[in-house]
């Protein structure tokens, strides 16, 4: 109190105990010769913590363009460890490009700060996928006029496309009916889907000869 008639300690440092938010004032003297001087006013301010940042988890597969992670806050600054050292900061700022490109799920954790105090961390997910295998597939042969036989493949969630660059879908399934009929050399390509990635195309071709 600033009348010093309630005195809390004696010595260099003082405890406070004080642990809310809030700004507390104290104040101390100093004696010599059994004089008591004037106090000094010391002041504990004890800020709150700002709410931690709102994040996203990233998916992605093997091979493929592998997103940054985002983040919303203020001042952000990224960790791979949730430890929050110094030596684990990897990056700061609304958007971290972990620079991950094997299949595996890492870990990273990102806080935000209000200019007084660093907020909890929120943890956030890369995950990359493993792709599936290519499929397995039997190209065919066939004579003009004869049966044309559908084309068939080996795996999970097929989809065949006409195109090489997989952007024509034409089929689902483990059997497609091209619908060919004239001689010449038809070329497909069949992927599979494991639930989170797509494979690399296996390259089929039907084979129609003129009699």
């Amino acid at each position: 109190d600033a009348a010093l008639t309630n005195q809390v300690f004696q010595g260099n440092s003082f405890t406070t105990g004080q642990t809310a938010v809030g700004t507390y004032d104290y104040f101390v003297t100093e004696t010599w010769n059994g004089c008591e001087g004037a106090a000094a006013i010391i002041t504990l301010t004890i800020y709150a913590l700002p709410p931690s940042p709102v994040a996203v988890n990233e998916t992605a597969c093997e091979g493929g363009v592998i997103p940054n992670l985002t983040a919303t806050g203020t001042s952000l600054v990224w960790y791979d460890d949730p430890s929050l050292s110094s030596a684990s900061q990897v990056g700061t700022g609304a958007s971290f490009a972990t620079t991950q490109t094997a299949a595996g799920a890492y870990t990273y954790y990102v806080t935000q700060d209000d200019g007084n105090c660093e907020s909890n961390a929120t943890t956030v997910t890369l995950t990359i996928y493993a792709l599936p295998p290519s499929p397995v597939a039997v190209n065919e042969i066939a004579c003009v006029g004869g049966v044309i036989p559908d084309l068939t493949a080996t795996g999970t969630s097929l989809v065949w496309y006409d195109d090489v660059a997989l952007t024509n879908q034409v089929g689902t399934g483990a059997s497609f009916a091209t619908t060919q009929t004239a001689a010449g050399v038809y070329t497909y390509y069949v992927t599979q889907d494991d639930g989170n990635c797509e494979s690399n195309a296996a390259t089929v071709t039907l084979t129609i000869y003129a009699l």
